[in-house]
């Protein structure tokens, strides 16, 4: 132990001569203006802490990021000790020399810097984590407990490693030791690596939110339950959860069905053959006026209105109708088919004519019927 502690109070009783020696060479006045000037910042270091805050808050709504109070609180407590910790740090680099004492106490102020700002990252691992819960948009529902876990643990690492660094302990056998394992364990973990980045891209991205409808790749349609950063929860309309990889997810084409602002009606009207034109013009332009009237329908120049006599079908003359809808909801979309169905049916009937549907006309020649029967009535085995 004495052999430890040597070193240690050696140096200390070294730094204590020289800080002696550094006072007894130092001006009072400069003493006094620089007490001054630490007293003053200490005073006034809530406004300089509000006036960092404004303008941090200025910077970050040019990127639509807006600051809670829980972190606007830590970070003012964080910005007020390190503006009384710069002012004591320039007034110790006025007055003393850049040795002994001046440089014990350079690097006391610069540990505590690392402090203040280190501890409020660490503060700040549980609001980072609640913006990827925030279940008040339903972006991702899933346990981010880890993430805050894993973010506390970097900014410990870190932490120390920066004071370390700042008191000159050589720690580059330890580093490249943890370097080696973070490499095994990315290894190890790719494919849980990959689901994460993937994850963390979907949410960026916001391809998709919980309860939206949408189709992977062709293959199925379900409505999405639960994002998490490593899978995500497909229910299809078969009531079949689905665990799907976040990799698989960001490598598909995904269909969103949910986030269309409007839905498409395409039908065709067939009407008799035997229709007149002026009859067909009739039900043409009746279905326009209800599309023009009944408020149904989008009438903008988003969304394409086509109500044309198309062609001819295998036995009716055919009315295109391709129009679209006010809104995406289906329970509406349904209502407004059906709305318009039963128009179709009126007009049509108003027009004089009637929906066509599908004939066959048989054609029997009677002369070769009629030989036909003579040839069995004259048979020898009948």
């Amino acid at each position: 132990m004495e052999t430890e502690a040597g070193p240690v109070l050696s140096y200390v009783q070294k730094t204590i001569v020289s800080a002696q020696q550094s006072l007894g060479d130092v001006d009072t006045n400069s003493v006094v203006w620089a007490l001054i000037g630490i007293a003053l910042v200490f005073l006034i270091r809530k406004q300089l802490s509000a006036f960092g805050l404004m303008c941090f808050r200025a910077l970050l709504a040019r990127f639509a990021v807006d600051l809670s109070a829980e972190v606007e609180a830590h970070l003012k407590t964080a910005t007020e000790i390190l503006f009384v910790t710069l002012a004591i740090y320039v007034a110790v680099s006025f007055l003393l020399p850049d040795d002994g004492s001046g440089l014990f106490l350079s690097r006391v102020l610069s540990s505590v810097a690392i402090v203040a700002i280190f501890g409020a990252w660490y503060r700040l691992s549980g609001p980072f984590a609640s913006l990827l819960r925030n279940d008040t948009s339903s972006l991702v529902s899933s346990e981010t407990d880890w993430i805050e876990r894993v973010t506390q643990f970097s900014v410990l690492l870190f932490g120390l490693t920066s004071l370390l660094k700042v008191w000159q302990i050589d720690i580059t056998g330890a580093l490249t030791g943890v370097g080696v394992l973070g490499a095994g364990l990315a290894i190890a973990t790719q494919d849980l690596l990959r689901n994460l980045v993937a994850g963390m891209t979907n949410i960026s991205e916001k391809r998709f939110e919980t309860g939206d409808a949408i189709q992977v790749e062709g293959q199925f349609v379900g409505t999405v339950k639960r994002i998490d950063l490593r899978s995500t929860m497909v229910v299809g309309f078969d009531q079949i959860p689905r665990h799907i990889p976040n990799s698989d997810l960001s490598n598909s084409v995904v269909l969103n069905y949910s986030a269309r602002k409007h839905r498409r009606i395409m039908l065709k009207v067939p009407l008799m053959l035997s229709a007149t034109q002026s009859q067909i013009e009739a039900v043409r332009d009746g279905i326009r006026h209800h599309h023009q009237t009944s408020g149904d329908f989008e009438l903008g120049n988003a969304a394409p209105k086509h109500i044309y006599v198309s062609d001819f079908g295998a036995s009716s003359v055919d009315i295109l109708i391709y129009v679209w809808t006010r809104g995406p909801d289906y329970q509406e979309y349904l209502q407004i088919t059906e709305r318009l169905t039963l128009a179709i049916l009126s007009i049509t009937r108003n027009a004089g004519t009637t929906l066509a549907y599908p004939t066959q006309t048989l054609k029997i020649d009677a002369s070769t019927e009629s030989q036909g029967l003579q040839e069995n009535a004259f048979s020898p085995n009948s």
